[in-house]
C-alpha cells in the first residue's frame, strides 16, 4: 500500500499540468527597465489570463528589433509594440493587430526634444555640431522621430559632433542632464519627470499613432479574439499602469500608421 501511495505521489509530482504547456507569452519592447516593465505589465497579463482562461507570462525583449523578431517568429504569442516597429514590421512579419491604446481621448501621442536648462539652446537649428543622445535603435520617440525632426532642419547624423544610442528614455534624460549630450528625444511624460531636474523642451513632433498590442501570425483566431476582447474591456486602473493619461483602447486602424511609414522611409533613405 505504501509503495502504491509513493508511486501515485511521484506521478502527481512529475506529470506536467495541462495548462503549463498552454502558457501564452506576452512580449514588451524595452522602453523602460525590465524591472519597471514587469511591474507595469504583470497586472495586464493577469487580467488577460483571467479573461481567457490561460496563464500569461510577461517577457521583456532585449531590443526593439528583438521584440519584433520574437513576435514574428512566434516566440512571443502577442506583444506590446512601439508604433514605428508596428508600421514597418507588421507586413513583413505578418503580425495580427489586436488593439491600440488611447491617450487623453485620442489614439495619438507626440515626442519632444529636450536640452539642459541654461544651455542657451532654444531651437533645433542650434544643434548642428552638437552632441545628441538617441535612445534605443528603432524607438519611435528616442530615435526615428528625433532624427526626422533634425533632418527637417537640415541636420543629418554627420552634421552632429557626436551621437550615440544610450538605451531607455530615462537614460536619454540622464545623459542630457549630466551634460554628456546637448540634446535628446523623449516621450513627454519622461521629459516632465525631469523638468524640475534641469531639462526643458525645445521642440515637439507632430501627433503620431499610439502604441499597439499585436499577435503572432501563428495565433489561432479564437485565442486572438479573446485577447482582443480582454484588452478592449480592460479596467482603466490596470491600463493606466502603462501611462497615466491613457483613457482606453480601440481596434487598430492600419492606415493611421502611414505617417510613420513615410517618416521611416525618409529617415532610411537619408541615412543609408
Amino acid at each position: 500500500m505504501h509503495l502504491i501511495s509513493a508511486f501515485v505521489c511521484t506521478v502527481l509530482l512529475t506529470v506536467t499540468p495541462a495548462w503549463a504547456n498552454d502558457t501564452l507569452v506576452m512580449g514588451v519592447h524595452p522602453y523602460k527597465s525590465a524591472q519597471e516593465l514587469h511591474k507595469i505589465f504583470k497586472p495586464i497579463a493577469d487580467y488577460i489570463s483571467q479573461k481567457i482562461g490561460k496563464p500569461v507570462e510577461v517577457r521583456v525583449a532585449q531590443s526593439y528589433e528583438d521584440a519584433a523578431e520574437k513576435v514574428g517568429s512566434g516566440k512571443y504569442d502577442f506583444s506590446y509594440m512601439g508604433p514605428i516597429v508596428y508600421a514597418t514590421e507588421s507586413g513583413p512579419r505578418h503580425l495580427k493587430p489586436l488593439v491600440q491604446i488611447i491617450n487623453d481621448g485620442k489614439p495619438t501621442f507626440y515626442g519632444v526634444i529636450v536640452v539642459k536648462k541654461g544651455s542657451g539652446l532654444t531651437s533645433l537649428k542650434q544643434l548642428k555640431g552638437r552632441n545628441f543622445a538617441f535612445g534605443e535603435k528603432g524607438s519611435t520617440l528616442t530615435h526615428v522621430v528625433p532624427l526626422y525632426l533634425l533632418m527637417n532642419e537640415g541636420i543629418h547624423p554627420q552634421d552632429l559632433n557626436k551621437h550615440a544610442f544610450v538605451g531607455s528614455h530615462d537614460n536619454v534624460a540622464l545623459s542630457v542632464r549630466s551634460g554628456m549630450f546637448d540634446a535628446g528625444g523623449l516621450m513627454p511624460d519622461i521629459a516632465e519627470k525631469y523638468r524640475n531636474q534641469g531639462l526643458e523642451i525645445i521642440a515637439k513632433s507632430p501627433e503620431l499613432p499610439e502604441h499597439v498590442f499585436v499577435a503572432t501570425s501563428h495565433m489561432d483566431a479564437e485565442t486572438g479574439k479573446k485577447i482582443q476582447d480582454a484588452l478592449l474591456t480592460m479596467d482603466l486602473s490596470i491600463l493606466k499602469g502603462i501611462k497615466a493619461s491613457l483613457t482606453g483602447t480601440r481596434k487598430v486602424h492600419d492606415k493611421d500608421f502611414d505617417i510613420l511609414r513615410t517618416i521611416m522611409s525618409k529617415v532610411e533613405k537619408e541615412t543609408r
